[in-house]
């Protein structure tokens, strides 16, 4: 791989950071450059930009792994492989469980890739032979604290409230009523036998503030909030897995008011499926004993995720007293959408002759990702020429028309795909206001 190619392909990044097809491009050329990191970058944002899921997820597995990054690349390449066999991912399976140092693993992975596709070959994988475990695992010493490894995370107090959340109101309006009022109302509530606590679940086309609404709940609760990543929970060692879970929880409980905040959460709470997957069973199992509390109240330890498909996520996930209220956050209406645009613009030089409202109009279903881009690239002509002469050139409404005329909506995907399990996967009511909301813009 050419370094000027590369550095050619970065430039044109800046230029257009939106352009599906060249982040995609871009992250292939890091992989043959031995840059796993940059790709995977470009890789993340284009899956947050629509691009086909299990196409791009089957570009970044390989690439996690590259860049050590193996919790994730092992939730990932199980998630495809309980979709369809492939037997190259089933290969990649095996490279991800070596290099975890779990050995067994990794030879059945490969036997079963070479069962189907014999012509497979990988030097390190055809030398493995499975070793047994010895008893009790490989993991950290009895010396080593899981308190402080929860501890170590930090616990945000935010200044962040609901009011700062732009447009929304109907979901704000639900918030208030089903998660914020148990707290603030703590004696009314338990009169009617209801406690604070349990757990939301967000979910909405990429890009419309699922991240941010949660931390304006905990910002409004005054409670603490720590967003868990994948890497939180899975690590290297057999059998931690467990332990960090429910040391996570403990810890939020001490910390009380808490909020634990669970990003993608399809893909760490995803449909228990095959025996093969019993490392992910084992995670999933362990979370949704702590959310059931069995043991010790999670009372002020409210549970938040966010996902885009919602449909991916374990039926037992739904039940009562765990994620029993689910949220639809959709792409700001008009309204919302003018507000948005007024706040970006007025970061911009020129950006308050712009006409917002008339903007908004014309960028029905844009999340907010889809505003912020559009106003990026409206701003690239302006940038270009104050960076050429060294004297500052306003934003036109002329920039704005003419990138209007080059971008829909990234959530229309979203809403292709939504619409079918709303329409024919819906028996319990669980999608109820995903179809009101597509009727109400007629996408049903």
């Amino acid at each position: 791989m050419n370094d000027d190619t590369l550095a050619a392909l970065a430039q044109a990044l800046l230029a257009s950071p939106d352009n599906v097809p060249l982040l995609l491009l871009h992250a292939e050329q890091c992989a043959k450059a031995g840059r796993p990191a940059d790709g995977v970058r470009s890789l993340r944002r284009a899956r947050d930009l629509g691009a086909d899921r299990r196409a791009v997820d089957r570009q970044l597995v390989p690439l996690l792994r590259a860049s050590g990054d193996l919790a994730e690349a092992l939730i990932r390449c199980e998630a495809l492989l309980a979709e369809q066999p492939d037997a190259a991912l089933r290969a990649e399976l095996a490279r991800i469980q070596l290099a975890r140092g779990a050995r067994e693993e990794a030879h059945a992975a490969w036997s079963q890739a070479k069962a189907l596709d014999p012509t497979l070959r990988d030097e390190a994988l055809d030398q493995l032979a499975p070793q047994p475990v010895a008893a009790g695992g490989p993991g950290r010493g009895a010396a080593d604290d899981d308190a402080d490894w929860a501890d170590q995370f930090v616990w945000d107090d935010l200044a962040v409230r609901l009011d700062d959340v732009v447009g929304l109101d109907d979901v704000k309006r639900q918030v208030r009523l089903r998660v914020l009022a148990p707290m603030h109302n703590k004696q009314v509530y338990e009169a009617f036998a209801r406690k604070g606590g349990g757990g939301l679940l967000l979910y909405g086309p990429p890009g419309c503030g699922k991240t941010f609404l949660a931390r304006a709940v905990a910002g409004e609760v005054g409670a603490r909030f720590h967003a868990v990543s994948i890497h939180d929970l899975l690590e290297k060692w057999f059998g931690d897995t467990e332990k960090l879970v429910h040391e996570l929880f403990a810890a939020a409980r001490r910390k009380k008011p808490a909020i634990l905040f669970f990003d993608e959460f399809d893909a760490i709470g995803s449909k228990r499926q095959r025996g093969e997957q019993q490392f992910w069973k084992t995670l999933v199992n362990q979370l949704l004993v702590e959310m059931d509390g069995a043991t010790t109240s999670n009372e002020g330890v409210l549970v938040v995720a966010a996902t885009n498909t919602p449909w991916a996520v374990d039926p037992a996930f739904r039940r009562p007293g765990r994620f029993d209220r689910v949220l639809l956050v959709p792409p700001p209406d008009e309204a919302g959408r003018a507000a948005l645009l007024v706040r970006h613009f007025a970061k911009l030089p020129g950006g308050d002759r712009i006409d917002a409202k008339a903007v908004a109009r014309r960028c029905e279903l844009f999340t907010g990702a889809d505003l912020k881009a559009l106003i990026e690239r409206s701003a690239e002509r302006a940038l270009e020429a104050s960076l050429d002469d060294g004297k500052v050139h306003p934003v036109t409404m002329a920039d704005v028309d003419a990138q209007l005329g080059r971008m829909q909506s990234s959530a229309l995907e979203w809403i292709a795909q939504a619409r079918q399990h709303a329409k024919y996967a819906n028996e319990a009511g669980a999608y109820d206001d995903l179809a009101n909301w597509l009727r109400a813009i007629k996408k049903w």
